[in-house]
């Protein structure tokens, strides 16, 4: 985890999922002690000093709902530029961003939130609906085989500077030898981590009766987890990441359970 971070950038667009963004960085925001950046992307036809007041409005209502006031930005440009560069010139720590609720490949695969993802260098959250826990104490870790899929472990030592996590590691039905010890290799690599740290944690074997990301949201919800981390992979020979297929299920079919995308920087 390199990017410390010092502050929570919140795409807003003053939709309802926005305000739901708003209110799941506040929570976040309370337990880690960082500020919150709202920031709205206007196009060169845009009322500048409008948007400004709008958004400036939007942050005072939170000073008097929940007692803490973000920062109010505006920038103009391509919202699939500007959230990241903006991101990176805050340092922002993650992004927390409102994202409806979508179903099918197809049509995350064109989404606001997918192209947001695969271009953010800080960790993306993306939420559907009102925050219902204040914490991340429950928290879904699938393992699959990739090399990158290790580097999410580093934000095991967040989650337990700021929460009482339990971790809860998902591993994929595999039946190719060669994946599976691979998978293996990266159970024993976030074992190992947790042990050092003394979390918590609890590990699963599911039986491949239905898609892996079926069976990770079954478990989620059962658990009533309070974030599911997932991560990218890098695309061959290109500065750019996919959103794996059962990523994209995950992230589409959440519904109140935020899911954090981290593009690797290995």
């Amino acid at each position: 985890m390199k990017n410390t971070g010092v502050t929570i950038l919140v795409p807003y667009d003053f939709s309802q999922v926005a305000d739901y963004a708003l209110q799941h960085a506040i929570r976040v925001s309370q337990v880690v002690n960082q500020p919150i950046t709202l920031l709205h992307i206007v196009n060169g036809l845009s009322d500048h000093k409008l948007m400004q007041e709008k958004l400036s409005k939007v942050a005072s209502q939170s000073a008097a709902r929940f007692g803490l006031e973000p920062i109010a930005l505006i920038k103009e440009g391509s919202i699939f530029v500007q959230i990241a560069e903006v991101a990176r010139e805050i340092n922002a720590s993650m992004v927390i961003m409102g994202s409806h609720s979508i179903r099918g490949k197809e049509e995350i695969s064109g989404s606001l939130a997918h192209k947001v993802i695969i271009s953010s260098s800080v960790p993306f959250v993306t939420i559907q609906e009102p925050p219902i826990n204040k914490r991340y104490d429950e928290i879904i870790f699938p393992i699959d085989f990739t090399e990158q899929n290790r580097e999410k472990h580093s934000w095991i030592s967040y989650f337990c500077t700021y929460y009482v996590s339990r971790f809860h590691l998902i591993k994929p039905y595999i039946v190719d030898p060669q994946l599976q010890c691979r998978v293996d290799l990266n159970m024993a690599s976030a074992r190992k981590f947790l042990d050092e740290l003394g979390a918590k944690y609890i590990e699963y074997d599911v039986k491949g009766e239905k898609n892996y990301a079926e069976e990770v949201l079954e478990i989620a919800v059962n658990i009533r987890a309070d974030l599911i981390v997932l991560m990218t992979t890098p695309k061959d020979n290109e500065d750019k990441f996919i959103v794996e297929p059962h990523e994209q299920f995950i992230i589409a079919n959440a519904g109140h359970i935020p899911v954090m995308s981290i593009n690797p920087t290995t």
